[in-house]
C-alpha cells in the first residue's frame, strides 16, 4: 500500500467523548435511567458524567458517527494524519481527553473549541448484559462557519481527496455543509460523500439534503434511512423494496447532477445494495459467527470507514464494499468502535 499524505480523507461530524463504565442499578435509578435506554440527557442527568468519573472506573473512547468512521479509515490507511476530522468540542477536561484519544490513533483533529458549551459526551452505562446510552451534545452541535473559513482550516479542504459529511452535521451546521458540498462536489480529483445518518434527519432536514443533491458523488445510508428518504422524496407508489428505492434515488441523483453517482445502502448482515453506473447490484455480507458478535451499533460507521479507506487507494467500488464489510466485521467483535493495536490485515 502506498504511503499517504495528510488530508486524504477529511470528515465533518458531531464529535462525542464516549465514557464507558460498569455501574450498579442504584446509579441508573439515581438518574432515572433504564438498563437499555438510549436517551439524550436532560438538565438533571447532565451531572451523571462527573458523577460516573468520581464513582467508577471510566474508559474513554473518541466517539460520534463521523469520528468512528474516520478512526477506522485511519487504522486501515496507517499513515499518520492521512485522515482529518472537523467538529466542535468544549474548552474543558473532557475536550482535552477527546482530542488526545483521537490523536493517539493518528487522526488529525481540527476541533473548534467552544468557550461556553461543554464537550459532547455519551455515557455508556453497563449493567450485566445491558447497556444504557445517555448523550449530551452541547458543543458538538455548535460548529461554526467562522472556524471552517479560517485559512489554515480551509486548506485541509483544498488538499482533501475525499470530503465526508454526515447528516447529523448537515442538520446542525447547514451552511457549513452546503459550502462543503458546493466547494467539493463535482470537482476534478475530489469526491463529496454524504451519509443520511438517521431516518429523522431525512424528515427534519430534507430541504437541506435536497440542496446538496447536485454535489453528492457517493451517498451512504442503511435500509431504514433510505426508506425514510424515499418517503420524503415521494417516490413512485410501486417503489416498495429497498432495492427499488435505491434505484430510484440513484436515478434522481444522476438527474440532479447531470452525471453518474453512487449510492451505497447497507442492510445489516444481509447484503449491501449498490447503485453505480446506472445499475443495481447486491453484495452479500461475509458472516461473523454469532458467538463472536459483541456490539453491532457501530457497524455502519465502520463500514463507511473501510469503504473510504479503499476509495482513497483508488480501488473500484466492489473492492471498497469488500473493505467496508471487512471493517464492520472486525468492529462488531468488540464493545463500541475499538481500534485494534495491530495493523489491519485486509491489505495482505
Amino acid at each position: 500500500m502506498d504511503v499517504f499524505r495528510q488530508d486524504v480523507i477529511v470528515s465533518f461530524g458531531i464529535p462525542l467523548l464516549d465514557m464507558s463504565a460498569t455501574v450498579d442499578t442504584q446509579f441508573l435509578n439515581k438518574y432515572k435511567l433504564g438498563a437499555n435506554d438510549s436517551v439524550q440527557a436532560n438538565k438533571f442527568q447532565s451531572a451523571l458524567y462527573d458523577d460516573a468519573v468520581n464513582t467508577y472506573e471510566v474508559t474513554y473512547v473518541a466517539g460520534g458517527a463521523a469520528q468512528n468512521t474516520i478512526r477506522v479509515a485511519q487504522w486501515l490507511l496507517g499513515a499518520p494524519k492521512a485522515t482529518t476530522l472537523f467538529g466542535c468540542i468544549g474548552k474543558d477536561k473532557f475536550g482535552d481527553i477527546l482530542q488526545g484519544k483521537a490523536e493517539q490513533e493518528g487522526v488529525c483533529v481540527c476541533y473548534e473549541r467552544h468557550k461556553e458549551l461543554a464537550t459532547g459526551r455519551c455515557a455508556v452505562l453497563i449493567t450485566d448484559n445491558n447497556r444504557c446510552l445517555c448523550a449530551e451534545f452541547a458543543a458538538a452541535k455548535a460548529y461554526s462557519m467562522n472556524h471552517l473559513q479560517q485559512p489554515e482550516n480551509w486548506q485541509h479542504i483544498v488538499q482533501a481527496q475525499i470530503i465526508y459529511v454526515t447528516g447529523y452535521f448537515l442538520h446542525s451546521s447547514p451552511d457549513c455543509g452546503k459550502l462543503l458540498a458546493e466547494s467539493s462536489g463535482n470537482k476534478e480529483g475530489k469526491k463529496f460523500c454524504f451519509n443520511l445518518s438517521a431516518p429523522y434527519i431525512c424528515l427534519e432536514a430534507m430541504d437541506r439534503i435536497k440542496e446538496i443533491f447536485p454535489y453528492i458523488d457517493i451517498l451512504f445510508g442503511n435500509e431504514a434511512e433510505v426508506k425514510a428518504l424515499g418517503k420524503e422524496l415521494q417516490l413512485k407508489n410501486d417503489c416498495n423494496t429497498t432495492q427499488e428505492i435505491v434505484f430510484q434515488v440513484g436515478q434522481l441523483l444522476e438527474k440532479e447532477r447531470g452525471k453518474p453517482c453512487t449510492v451505497v445502502i447497507t442492510q445489516g448482515n444481509i447484503s449491501t445494495v449498490l447503485y453505480h453506473d446506472s445499475k443495481l447490484t447486491e453484495y452479500p455480507v461475509v458472516a461473523v459467527p454469532p458467538a463472536c458478535i459483541v456490539d453491532t451499533c457501530g457497524a455502519g460507521d465502520a463500514f463507511v470507514g473501510g469503504f473510504l479507506a479503499k476509495l482513497a487507494c483508488g480501488a473500484d467500488i466492489p473492492e471498497c464494499i469488500r473493505c467496508g464489510h471487512y471493517a464492520a466485521g472486525k468492529m462488531i467483535q468488540c464493545q463500541g468502535i475499538q481500534i485494534p493495536k495491530e495493523k489491519a490485515d485486509f491489505w495482505t
